[in-house]
């Protein structure tokens, strides 16, 4: 199947930008594999790029995959309503950003298969170094994920509801951390909150809803927002690492505080959040390049 997206995309630059970010993944590739549930069953799905402009994505499942399931997880994978125009208009003439968008030119921030996922990932990070947090999450995957090819699925919300304490806690879960992650998944496989609704809501009413639930509060409603929904309002500014990367490009080269960080962003609204992913790319494409400059 062939899927063209509206707007510039890059896959092999995303895919290089989404390792950068878990020193654990390898550095990139030009070919986007995710395991998936279809109403088949589970399946390895394979993403790739076959033509720049317009970008088109050549999709394809092992296994039999109905069509239109196999284009809307294909398409939430890479973010594909996200469309880079507005944004590349919006930063153009401001002096920072416009270089720094001109060189990353159809980045997009990648999306995982399923929202509980996004969610997962914004719990484990809370707090922790982004590699600290990932072997968590590879651990809780390798204990509980269900083999497709040579992937595992993620595990569903009702076996994160059902997996005994100790054996989470085992994976480098806190107690804490555990407590949050099971009553959202709890919530989630009792049918008491449906996060695939809410892709169909405003930015606004996304936040309220998260916000709602144990273990999810502002930083981590942004952090979902983005690399979830695919949002580019989403904004964790009270990110330790991003205040560091928005406060060298935009601070003198001092750390902000969340509310300097907003402030500095301010002008790109609404894609302020975006705006901070970029930076961050930049910042670790700097270091990757020299990293006593970092």
């Amino acid at each position: 199947m062939i899927e063209t997206l509206d707007g510039p995309f890059d896959l092999t630059l995303s895919l290089q930008a989404a390792a950068s970010f878990y020193p654990g993944d390898e550095p990139g590739g030009r070919t986007l594999r995710a395991a998936i549930r279809s109403s088949a069953g589970p399946a390895a799905i394979t993403i790739e790029q076959v033509n720049r402009t317009p970008p088109r994505l050549a999709v394809s499942a092992a296994r039999a995959v109905e069509a239109a399931a196999l284009r809307r997880v294909a398409r939430r994978l890479v973010a594909a309503d996200l469309d880079l125009r507005p944004f590349y208009r919006l930063t153009q003439k401001h002096p920072v950003l416009g270089p720094i968008a001109a060189s990353l030119p159809g980045l997009k921030p990648l999306q995982p298969a399923s929202l509980f996922e996004a969610a997962v990932i914004a719990i484990t990070e809370q707090q922790l170094s982004m590699a600290a947090a990932y072997r968590i999450r590879s651990r809780i995957v390798r204990r509980f994920g269900e083999p497709v090819e040579d992937l595992l699925l993620f595990p569903t919300p009702q076996t994160i509801a059902e997996a005994p304490d100790q054996v989470l806690a085992d994976c480098g879960l806190s107690r804490q951390k555990l407590r949050y992650l099971k009553t959202l998944a709890l919530r989630i496989a009792s049918h008491d909150l449906d996060l695939e609704a809410m892709r169909e809501l405003a930015d606004d009413e996304i936040r309220a809803c998260l916000i709602e639930n144990p273990g999810l509060g502002r930083w981590s409603v942004e952090h979902i927002l983005l690399r979830g929904f695919a949002r580019p309002s989403g904004l964790p500014s009270g990110d330790v690492s991003l205040q560091k990367v928005v406060g060298f490009y935009l601070g003198q080269g001092l750390p902000l505080s969340a509310a300097e960080l907003e402030r500095a962003l301010c002008p790109l609204r609404p894609f302020h959040g975006l705006a901070a992913f970029y930076l961050s790319v930049a910042y670790r494409r700097r270091a990757q390049l020299d990293p006593r400059r970092a």
